[in-house]
């Protein structure tokens, strides 16, 4: 009896309940009154909704994640191609003396690497924000800055071209600064000098408050700078700190070097 009160679907012909609205199996309206459409047409609108709200979702998200690159990756950029010193950096800028005369005591001529009436003096300790992994051959700590060895160096270890990177000397007690000289980059061979990124300014900050902006030649060998107050008097200090501002953009790997850094102190 229940068969022959079943209704015929109009499109598949397959039997339905007579009080069905829809096709049980294609879902196709049974004409039934005060309704009027497809569950099928129901459905596909459904799934269009759906499908949209995840495009709007997908959207959002790949904005969030290029914002996020957008921003890491912008210092980066800047460091590898800027050649003037880093905006918002106040400081004295520093005066450079360049020359192959290199001593322990004293120098000829105030002009010089080493300053008259001067001597070399070993910090206490070396660290670094960043050093770049060591390998069977070398290694790259920043204690390779007070060896007096030029083939060795100090080499970052962060991301990017090291901008913000930086290395800080500590004395045992205060010293009085008469000259300070840095070799820039890789200065192993002429080939490293070339590969490894060279600095081009550096931010130069002492234990008394004094603050300094050098620009560093892009050149091998040792290059001095006088640390002076804003008043020009001499710096007394109990630690010197390095802080890398901005780069040479020519290079092949991607990480800041320094070769060497000798402090010299005022012979009381």
């Amino acid at each position: 009896m229940a068969a022959r009160n079943q209704i015929r679907c109009p499109q598949c012909g397959v039997p339905n309940d007579p009080g069905a609205l829809f096709c049980s199996r294609c879902g196709a309206s049974q004409n039934r009154p005060g309704y009027a459409g497809t569950r099928s047409g129901r459905v596909s609108l459904a799934g269009a909704t759906m499908a949209l709200a995840c495009l709007i979702g997908l959207a959002v998200t790949a904005f969030v994640l290029y914002t996020i690159v957008t921003r890491a990756v912008a210092p980066t950029a800047r460091a590898a191609t800027t050649t003037t010193v880093y905006s918002g950096s106040p400081g004295t800028m520093a005066t450079l003396n360049t020359s192959t005369t290199v001593g322990a005591t004293t120098s000829t001529t105030a002009g010089g690497i080493t300053a008259k009436g001067s001597i070399l003096v070993r910090p206490q300790a070396a660290t670094a924000s960043s050093s770049l992994t060591p390998t069977n051959l070398n290694d790259f700590r920043p204690t390779n800055l007070l060896d007096g060895d030029v083939s060795t160096a100090w080499v970052e270890g962060a991301r990017g071209t090291g901008a913000g990177q930086w290395v800080k000397f500590q004395f045992e007690q205060p010293i009085t600064l008469a000259r300070i000289a840095i070799a820039n980059g890789y200065q192993k061979s002429a080939e490293f000098f070339a590969d490894y990124v060279r600095i081009k300014s550096l931010e130069v900050d002492y234990s008394d408050g004094s603050r300094q902006v050098i620009q560093l030649q892009d050149e091998q060998g040792l290059q001095a700078m006088d640390p002076k107050t804003n008043n020009n008097q001499p710096i007394t200090t109990q630690w010197i700190k390095f802080t890398v501002l901005a780069v040479y953009p020519a290079y092949k790997w991607p990480q800041a070097a320094l070769s060497d850094i000798h402090v010299y102190e005022v012979v009381q």
